[in-house]
């Protein structure tokens, strides 16, 4: 029976992950901050082992030896500057312990969840060959991750067996803080404005998938785009308002505009200490047009792409399951 350790396993993803495991019958520790929520979710499915993803001396002790895999999903995900040292921390000096606990307990493959972000901004559809311009970005979240991929990259020259997939937007089951946020603020009558950019739109159980066949089939040192159907944020928008009866969504504000507005929001930030109710770094990722290409996962991987109308049905059904809707 193969064995793994999760971080990130109570997060959207990694609840997808803990799902696909289970039904391959895998033996499966994953790291957790908060036990008691973490039982709440998986009962007696997985194995706990309590403690911070930057701080691997208090949890390594508890890591089994000889795991087949290590399926690192954690991160920090803020968008505000003000958590930029910490989230350095994190995506960055967390993964690079990690890799050292890996290496440390014989692990047998390291599977590294980065980002599609870390390819910047492109006028061409981005391919796995595509240059990497996260590491000269201002956004914290972005260059955080680039560097973080960057320290599994480096220890794949030093020997360590690791694979690295970027995940685009992702929506479905279990959703109901990241794009599912725009959703939920339509249906509630209080989003501002409807975001002006476009992406690929990854199902949620369909990357988990992949990352089980990243472990299995995954190339050591490659990059495998997990993307999904092209859409802008007002398709995505739209098509769930059908689906809930809800009003059009309001048409794309424009980019520069958000950014004004976030800009602004900052500046008051600075003498009311609070968190701007919309960032300069939420303004980015709002506005951005990418179109990833998943190819290279689809023909090495065997990865899915999953249409977005079904991807939105398991969301919404989700959200109501949660009494969220």
């Amino acid at each position: 029976m193969p064995s793994a350790f999760v971080t990130g396993a109570t997060g959207f993803l990694g609840r997808h992950l803990i799902d696909v495991l289970t039904e391959q019958g895998w033996t499966i520790h994953i790291l957790v901050r908060d036990r008691n929520a973490a039982e709440a979710l998986f009962g007696d499915r997985v194995n706990y082992t309590s403690g911070r993803l930057s701080q691997p001396t208090g949890y390594a002790p508890e890591v089994p030896d000889d795991l087949d895999a290590l399926f690192h999903i954690a991160a920090d995900t803020s968008t505000w500057k003000k958590d930029a040292a910490r989230q350095h921390l994190v995506n960055v000096e967390g993964t690079a312990a990690l890799l050292q606990m890996a290496t440390d307990k014989n692990v047998r493959r390291f599977v590294h969840v980065s980002s599609s972000s870390v390819y910047g901004i492109h006028k061409t559809p981005v391919t796995e060959e595509t240059e990497k311009l996260g590491a000269s970005s201002w956004v914290s979240y972005v260059h955080t991750k680039t560097f973080a991929e960057r320290k599994v990259k480096e220890a794949t020259w030093r020997g360590m067996d690791a694979v690295i997939v970027n995940p685009t937007h992702i929506i479905g089951r279990y959703d109901s803080h990241n794009w599912a946020r725009l959703i939920l603020r339509h249906a509630e009558g209080s989003l501002p404005g409807t975001p002006p950019g476009a992406g690929n739109f990854a199902n949620g159980r369909a990357v988990a998938e992949a990352l089980l066949a990243a472990y299995e089939k995954g190339k050591t040192g490659e990059n495998y785009i997990l993307g999904g159907p092209y859409a802008s944020m007002h398709e995505f928008l739209s098509l769930a308002s059908r689906k809930l009866d809800l009003p059009e969504p309001r048409k794309p504000t424009p980019a520069f505009l958000l950014e004004v507005a976030a800009t602004c929001l900052s500046f008051l930030a600075l003498f009311t200490g609070k968190r701007p109710t919309i960032t300069p770094e939420e303004a980015y990722f709002a506005s951005e047009i990418v179109d990833a290409k998943s190819d290279k996962a689809i023909a090495e991987l065997g990865y899915r792409l999953v249409p977005l109308e079904q991807s939105v049905d398991e969301c919404l059904a989700y959200l109501k399951e949660e009494q969220l809707l």
